[in-house]
């Protein structure tokens, strides 16, 4: 059996933040695409070409990929969890922490997470994806000047080491409540498309 992909040449989402500046039209697109990604495989669709809800559980920029045309593809399922609306089933192994660490949710470090609710589950992708977010936000020059864009750096940076472990997360975001530090910048400048502005908040979770 062969199975044929697309060749995305720009490689992963964090390749791609590593050498590329954003403005603000990029940067739309690629978070909206990514978002729409996620909430494709968090909707259960029916019909002959249907699909289960599925919640992928490892939402991360280098499991994203970015395409010719500047959208986002989520990539890498080998985490995800399907919803089986007819039993009110999820098809999970009976861990549930795991993922990437330095994007787990605060529900999944503290192992509070409902795993009877799917809800839960694509509850902690978004906070994964809120991290995807800010880490294109970084990368986004604000203004006329590109070079007003901060360095590309992983979220929980600065206050945790480069491969942390769960122990380290679970003190830092459940524990001391850290999260990624919202750049002034992002709030006292406006993001201009096609002459209307478009305002880009992001809430804290948990």
């Amino acid at each position: 059996m062969l199975l044929i992909t697309d060749y995305h040449e720009n490689e992963s989402l964090h390749d791609y933040l590593h050498t590329n500046v954003l403005d603000s039209s990029s940067l739309l697109t690629l978070a909206l695409s990514a978002a729409s990604g996620v909430a494709h495989l968090h909707t259960e669709i029916f019909g002959t070409r249907g699909k289960p809800a599925i919640a992928h559980r490892d939402i991360k920029s280098k499991n994203i990929l970015v395409k010719r045309n500047g959208q986002c593809a989520i990539a890498d399922f080998g985490l995800a969890v399907r919803y089986i609306s007819e039993s009110n089933k999820i098809d999970i192994a009976p861990n549930t922490r795991v993922g990437t660490r330095r994007y787990m949710a605060p529900e999944v470090l503290d192992e509070s997470l409902n795993i009877d609710a799917f809800d839960s589950f694509k509850m902690a992708d978004m906070y994964s994806l809120g991290l995807v977010f800010w880490e294109m936000c970084r990368r986004c020059a604000t203004g006329n000047k590109l070079s007003a864009a901060d360095d590309y750096v992983l979220p929980y940076h600065d206050s945790v080491p480069s491969d942390p472990s769960f122990e380290d997360m679970h003190e830092v975001v459940c524990v001391k409540k850290i999260r990624p530090h919202i750049s002034t910048r992002w709030l006292s400048e406006e993001y201009t498309l096609g002459g209307e502005s478009t305002g880009l908040r992001l809430n804290n979770h948990g």
